[in-house]
């Protein structure tokens, strides 16, 4: 798999606003302007959007050109805000390599299955990470009524859009460390007993790779799947050895053609969403973890009282 790891520490272009809405008028009240002055200004528009809304978008918008449609999450990433975010930004960053500056319609809606507005929260805040040197401008449209959420969701963002289309800086703005230190990110679902584990050293990667090759062959994963997820959890055992006082914690499952590791340390993470930013071409750290986002299907990292704990996913094909 090709690794991308050209991107410098540029100033942030990334703009992120928020709108919420009561009712489908309302949404496509913001969406339509939005839409209509980014293709004025010839600028692409990428919809992350239900097949309903997109529908009516285009039929308000009478076909127009410029619309580009974004699925939406594999259904294995969905509760993993980080991991929805590190899909989308391989697509966001390769539509403004070939169209350059983009604007982003997403709409968040309380039935899409799966997701929730705590991984709304998560998933904000990693967008905030993850796009920060990208040229785009975001809108993400929100029902209303989402609870003790709702103020979370609003920090993540840099301007809001009245129902009027007024856009306007929001006061309230957190960094992402803020947000996510006030609502943590989730553990996953538990997966019961694993089927093997082995507690490892710097002094042990070796055997570490080997066990997990053995079981990427008993999954029938292919060579070069094989080999990508290999490393991915490798550099997370790395990061685990190097943050965790030098002892780390394997464990392995195997369901459903899915291969799935734990890596888990009692450690700390000075950055709550490891790996989402590219790292810079001269640096000779922290490219661990990005690299190990790239080569697995998911990647899903949080802490708690006992560490820091990071899930790998590989799917046969």
């Amino acid at each position: 798999m090709r690794v991308e790891n050209t991107r410098n520490s540029l100033p942030s272009q990334f703009i992120h606003r928020a709108a919420f809405y009561a009712s489908h008028d309302e949404l496509l009240a913001v969406a339509v302007p939005v839409v209509e002055d980014a293709l004025r200004r010839d600028v692409p528009v990428a919809l992350i959007a239900s097949s309903p809304t997109e529908a009516r978008l285009r039929q308000v918008l009478n076909g127009a050109s410029g619309l580009i449609h974004l699925p939406p999450p594999e259904p294995l990433l969905r509760g993993s805000g980080q991991a929805v975010v590190t899909q989308r930004a391989r697509e966001l960053r390769e539509l403004t390599d070939w169209a350059g500056p983009i604007s982003v319609i997403s709409e968040h809606h309380q039935y899409r299955p799966g997701i929730n507005a705590t991984a709304w929260v998560e998933a904000d805040a990693a967008m905030n990470v993850a796009l920060s040197t990208l040229p785009i401008s975001m809108t993400c449209l929100y029902p209303t009524g989402l609870g003790p959420q709702a103020d979370a969701l609003r920090w993540n963002h840099a301007y809001l859009v009245d129902q009027d289309g007024t856009v306007r800086e929001n006061t309230d703005c957190r960094s992402p460390v803020d947000v996510l230190a006030m609502h943590p990110v989730s553990a996953p679902v538990s997966l019961g007993k694993p089927h093997k584990e082995m507690t490892f050293s710097p002094w042990q990667l070796i055997d570490l790779r080997t066990m997990v090759t053995e079981a990427t062959v008993t999954a029938g994963l292919g060579t070069d799947r094989a080999d990508d997820f290999v490393l991915a959890v490798n550099e997370a055992a790395s990061n685990a050895v190097e943050h965790g006082y030098g002892i780390g914690l394997l464990q392995l499952w195997q369901q459903d053609g899915q291969l799935i590791c734990e890596v888990h340390d009692t450690g700390s993470l000075d950055e709550p969403l490891p790996g989402l930013r590219p790292p810079h071409p001269s640096s000779l750290r922290g490219r661990g973890m990005w690299i190990a986002r790239q080569l697995c299907d998911l990647l899903h990292v949080w802490t708690d009282s006992y560490g820091t704990h990071v899930r790998l996913h590989a799917t046969r094909d």
